[in-house]
Protein backbone atom coordinates (compact mmCIF):
# COMPACT_ATOMS: atom_id res chain seq x y z
CA UNK A 1 0.00 0.00 0.00
CA UNK A 2 2.86 2.26 0.86
CA UNK A 3 4.32 1.85 -2.32
CA UNK A 4 1.24 2.66 -4.24
CA UNK A 5 0.86 5.57 -2.16
CA UNK A 6 3.79 6.93 -3.24
CA UNK A 7 4.08 6.31 -7.09
CA UNK A 8 0.31 8.23 -6.89
CA UNK A 9 2.31 11.25 -4.96
CA UNK A 10 4.82 10.60 -7.85
CA UNK A 11 2.50 11.02 -10.52
CA UNK A 12 0.50 13.80 -8.96
CA UNK A 13 4.43 15.46 -8.54
CA UNK A 14 5.13 15.00 -12.27
CA UNK A 15 2.05 16.08 -13.71
CA UNK A 16 2.07 19.34 -11.54
CA UNK A 17 5.71 19.68 -12.60
CA UNK A 18 4.99 19.40 -16.49
CA UNK A 19 1.65 22.10 -15.94
CA UNK A 20 4.02 24.77 -14.42
CA UNK A 21 7.52 24.31 -15.96
CA UNK A 22 6.73 26.55 -19.19
CA UNK A 23 5.23 29.15 -16.08
CA UNK A 24 8.71 28.67 -14.41
CA UNK A 25 10.66 29.15 -17.87
CA UNK A 26 9.14 32.07 -18.82
CA UNK A 27 9.53 34.08 -15.02
CA UNK A 28 13.49 32.93 -15.56
CA UNK A 29 13.34 34.93 -18.58
CA UNK A 30 11.74 37.63 -17.16
CA UNK A 31 13.79 38.21 -14.46
CA UNK A 32 16.69 37.85 -16.11
CA UNK A 33 15.56 41.25 -18.02
CA UNK A 34 14.04 42.81 -15.48
CA UNK A 35 17.74 42.91 -13.81
CA UNK A 36 19.28 43.85 -16.99
CA UNK A 37 16.65 46.72 -17.47
CA UNK A 38 17.59 47.56 -13.26
CA UNK A 39 20.96 48.82 -14.90
CA UNK A 40 19.35 51.92 -16.67
CA UNK A 41 19.98 55.42 -15.58
CA UNK A 42 17.02 55.78 -13.17
CA UNK A 43 16.94 59.59 -14.40
CA UNK A 44 16.76 58.56 -18.00
CA UNK A 45 14.77 55.51 -17.97
CA UNK A 46 11.10 54.03 -15.95
CA UNK A 47 11.00 50.35 -16.26
CA UNK A 48 7.30 48.11 -15.46
CA UNK A 49 7.95 44.99 -15.40
CA UNK A 50 4.86 41.87 -16.35
CA UNK A 51 2.29 45.22 -16.37
CA UNK A 52 -1.52 43.63 -17.30
CA UNK A 53 -3.80 46.02 -18.72
CA UNK A 54 -7.64 46.21 -19.93
CA UNK A 55 -7.80 46.76 -23.58
CA UNK A 56 -11.16 46.43 -25.43
CA UNK A 57 -12.84 43.71 -24.81
CA UNK A 58 -9.80 41.79 -23.62
CA UNK A 59 -6.55 42.08 -21.63
CA UNK A 60 -2.91 42.60 -22.76
CA UNK A 61 -0.06 41.68 -20.56
CA UNK A 62 3.23 43.13 -21.18
CA UNK A 63 7.00 41.73 -19.85
CA UNK A 64 8.71 45.00 -20.06
CA UNK A 65 8.10 48.92 -20.50
CA UNK A 66 10.65 51.05 -20.78
CA UNK A 67 9.46 55.03 -20.92
CA UNK A 68 11.96 57.73 -21.91
CA UNK A 69 12.88 60.99 -23.75
CA UNK A 70 14.09 58.97 -26.13
CA UNK A 71 11.12 56.57 -26.93
CA UNK A 72 8.94 53.71 -25.72
CA UNK A 73 10.60 50.36 -25.14
CA UNK A 74 8.08 47.07 -25.56
CA UNK A 75 9.77 44.10 -24.65
CA UNK A 76 8.89 40.38 -24.99
CA UNK A 77 10.93 38.00 -23.48
CA UNK A 78 11.36 34.75 -24.88
CA UNK A 79 13.16 31.55 -22.88
CA UNK A 80 13.06 29.03 -25.28
CA UNK A 81 15.69 26.03 -25.90
CA UNK A 82 17.18 25.08 -29.16
CA UNK A 83 17.39 26.58 -32.57
CA UNK A 84 14.73 29.62 -33.54
CA UNK A 85 13.86 29.81 -36.61
CA UNK A 86 11.68 32.69 -38.66
CA UNK A 87 11.79 35.62 -40.46
CA UNK A 88 9.59 39.19 -39.47
CA UNK A 89 6.46 37.86 -41.21
CA UNK A 90 5.13 34.09 -40.52
CA UNK A 91 2.63 33.68 -38.60
CA UNK A 92 4.73 31.10 -36.67
CA UNK A 93 8.31 30.32 -35.77
CA UNK A 94 9.80 27.18 -35.70
CA UNK A 95 11.61 25.73 -32.57
CA UNK A 96 14.00 22.70 -33.12
CA UNK A 97 14.89 20.84 -30.54
CA UNK A 98 16.70 17.48 -30.21
CA UNK A 99 15.53 17.06 -33.83
CA UNK A 100 11.67 17.58 -33.20
CA UNK A 101 10.61 20.23 -34.68
CA UNK A 102 7.47 22.89 -32.89
CA UNK A 103 5.84 25.60 -34.04
CA UNK A 104 5.56 28.96 -31.74
CA UNK A 105 3.86 32.18 -32.35
CA UNK A 106 5.73 34.83 -33.86
CA UNK A 107 6.94 36.99 -31.02
CA UNK A 108 6.89 39.79 -33.32
CA UNK A 109 3.72 39.64 -34.42
CA UNK A 110 2.76 38.63 -30.54
CA UNK A 111 4.43 42.14 -28.85
CA UNK A 112 3.01 44.33 -32.01
CA UNK A 113 -0.24 42.79 -30.67
CA UNK A 114 1.37 44.75 -27.34
CA UNK A 115 1.56 48.20 -29.03
CA UNK A 116 -1.31 48.50 -30.64
CA UNK A 117 -2.94 47.74 -27.28
CA UNK A 118 -0.90 50.22 -25.58
CA UNK A 119 -1.59 53.03 -28.17
CA UNK A 120 -5.70 51.96 -27.87
CA UNK A 121 -5.17 52.40 -23.80
CA UNK A 122 -3.67 55.07 -24.06
CA UNK A 123 -4.40 57.66 -26.40
CA UNK A 124 -1.79 60.24 -27.15
CA UNK A 125 0.47 57.45 -28.13
CA UNK A 126 -1.83 56.61 -30.92
CA UNK A 127 0.32 58.03 -33.22
CA UNK A 128 3.78 57.71 -31.44
CA UNK A 129 6.69 55.49 -32.78
CA UNK A 130 6.92 52.73 -30.23
CA UNK A 131 10.07 50.59 -30.42
CA UNK A 132 9.57 46.45 -30.22
CA UNK A 133 12.19 44.60 -29.14
CA UNK A 134 12.51 40.49 -28.69
CA UNK A 135 14.57 39.40 -26.57
CA UNK A 136 16.05 35.36 -26.54
CA UNK A 137 18.11 33.87 -23.58
CA UNK A 138 21.39 32.14 -24.43
CA UNK A 139 19.33 28.94 -23.78
CA UNK A 140 18.27 29.66 -27.63
CA UNK A 141 20.00 29.87 -31.09
CA UNK A 142 18.71 31.93 -33.52
CA UNK A 143 18.57 31.43 -37.30
CA UNK A 144 15.98 34.23 -38.32
CA UNK A 145 15.46 36.99 -41.01
CA UNK A 146 14.06 40.48 -39.33
CA UNK A 147 13.95 43.57 -39.49
CA UNK A 148 12.52 44.34 -35.68
CA UNK A 149 15.39 44.01 -32.38
CA UNK A 150 15.63 40.39 -32.23
CA UNK A 151 18.68 39.79 -29.20
CA UNK A 152 19.57 38.19 -26.70
CA UNK A 153 18.79 39.49 -23.17
CA UNK A 154 22.56 41.13 -22.76
CA UNK A 155 21.80 43.31 -25.83
CA UNK A 156 19.26 44.90 -24.63
CA UNK A 157 20.33 47.96 -22.87
CA UNK A 158 22.69 48.76 -25.84
CA UNK A 159 19.62 48.49 -28.18
CA UNK A 160 17.40 51.12 -25.86
CA UNK A 161 20.88 52.96 -25.74
CA UNK A 162 21.25 53.55 -29.48
CA UNK A 163 18.22 55.73 -29.68
CA UNK A 164 19.26 59.43 -29.26
CA UNK A 165 16.70 61.27 -30.58
CA UNK A 166 13.80 62.81 -28.09
CA UNK A 167 10.39 61.31 -28.55
CA UNK A 168 8.68 62.74 -25.54
CA UNK A 169 9.45 65.96 -23.18
CA UNK A 170 9.96 64.84 -19.08
CA UNK A 171 6.43 65.76 -18.13
CA UNK A 172 5.23 63.48 -20.88
CA UNK A 173 7.49 60.68 -19.89
CA UNK A 174 6.39 61.20 -16.10
CA UNK A 175 2.44 60.96 -17.46
CA UNK A 176 2.48 58.59 -19.33
CA UNK A 177 4.63 56.31 -16.70
CA UNK A 178 2.00 57.35 -14.14
CA UNK A 179 -0.87 56.17 -16.46
CA UNK A 180 0.50 52.56 -16.65
CA UNK A 181 1.30 52.04 -13.36
CA UNK A 182 -1.90 53.24 -12.30
CA UNK A 183 -3.76 50.97 -14.95
CA UNK A 184 -1.80 47.82 -13.90
CA UNK A 185 -4.03 45.39 -12.79
CA UNK A 186 -2.38 43.36 -9.71
CA UNK A 187 -5.42 41.33 -8.84
CA UNK A 188 -4.47 37.72 -9.32
CA UNK A 189 -8.23 36.65 -9.77
CA UNK A 190 -8.28 38.63 -13.05
CA UNK A 191 -4.21 38.01 -13.81
CA UNK A 192 -5.73 33.89 -14.22
CA UNK A 193 -8.37 34.75 -15.94
CA UNK A 194 -6.21 36.71 -18.68
CA UNK A 195 -4.00 33.37 -18.49
CA UNK A 196 -7.04 30.69 -19.24
CA UNK A 197 -8.15 33.35 -22.02
CA UNK A 198 -4.23 32.61 -24.09
CA UNK A 199 -4.56 29.03 -23.37
CA UNK A 200 -7.86 29.03 -24.90
CA UNK A 201 -6.86 30.81 -28.03
CA UNK A 202 -3.49 28.79 -28.94
CA UNK A 203 -6.07 25.37 -28.29
CA UNK A 204 -7.91 26.91 -30.95
CA UNK A 205 -5.25 27.85 -33.54
CA UNK A 206 -3.87 24.77 -32.70
CA UNK A 207 -6.78 22.27 -33.52
CA UNK A 208 -6.94 24.54 -36.70
CA UNK A 209 -3.68 24.24 -38.28
CA UNK A 210 -3.45 20.65 -37.46
CA UNK A 211 -6.59 20.49 -39.74
CA UNK A 212 -4.86 22.36 -42.12
CA UNK A 213 -6.79 25.52 -41.56
CA UNK A 214 -6.11 29.08 -40.97
CA UNK A 215 -5.45 29.74 -37.27
CA UNK A 216 -6.81 33.74 -37.36
CA UNK A 217 -9.95 33.32 -39.81
CA UNK A 218 -10.63 29.40 -40.49
CA UNK A 219 -9.90 29.37 -43.91
CA UNK A 220 -7.98 26.54 -45.57
CA UNK A 221 -4.10 26.63 -45.99
CA UNK A 222 -2.97 26.35 -49.53
CA UNK A 223 0.98 26.30 -50.82
CA UNK A 224 2.17 29.41 -52.45
CA UNK A 225 5.05 30.90 -53.68
CA UNK A 226 7.65 34.21 -53.98
CA UNK A 227 11.19 35.09 -54.68
CA UNK A 228 12.35 33.73 -50.97
CA UNK A 229 10.49 29.84 -51.34
CA UNK A 230 7.92 28.40 -50.80
CA UNK A 231 5.61 28.68 -47.67
CA UNK A 232 1.88 28.36 -46.73
CA UNK A 233 -0.81 31.08 -46.77
CA UNK A 234 -4.47 31.55 -46.26
CA UNK A 235 -6.97 30.75 -49.48
CA UNK A 236 -8.81 34.28 -48.19
CA UNK A 237 -5.77 36.25 -49.14
CA UNK A 238 -5.52 39.70 -49.28
CA UNK A 239 -8.41 39.49 -46.76
CA UNK A 240 -6.67 37.30 -44.36
CA UNK A 241 -2.41 37.84 -44.70
CA UNK A 242 -2.03 34.50 -42.37
CA UNK A 243 1.41 32.65 -43.83
CA UNK A 244 3.53 30.20 -41.82
CA UNK A 245 6.76 28.22 -42.57
CA UNK A 246 6.00 25.54 -45.60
Amino acid sequence: MKIKALVGILIILLTIINVYKSKVKGYIGEIIVSKRLSKLNKKKYKVINNILLKAPNTTTQIDHIVISIYGIFVIETKNYKGIIKGNEYDHNWIQILFNKKETLRNPIKQNNGHIIALKNIIPELKYKKINSIIAFTKRAKLNINVETDVVYCNKINRIIKKNKEREFTIEEVNNIYGKLKELNINSLRERKVHIKSIKRSVKKAKKRLNKNRCPRCGGKLKKRHNRYGSFKGCKNYPGCTFRMEY
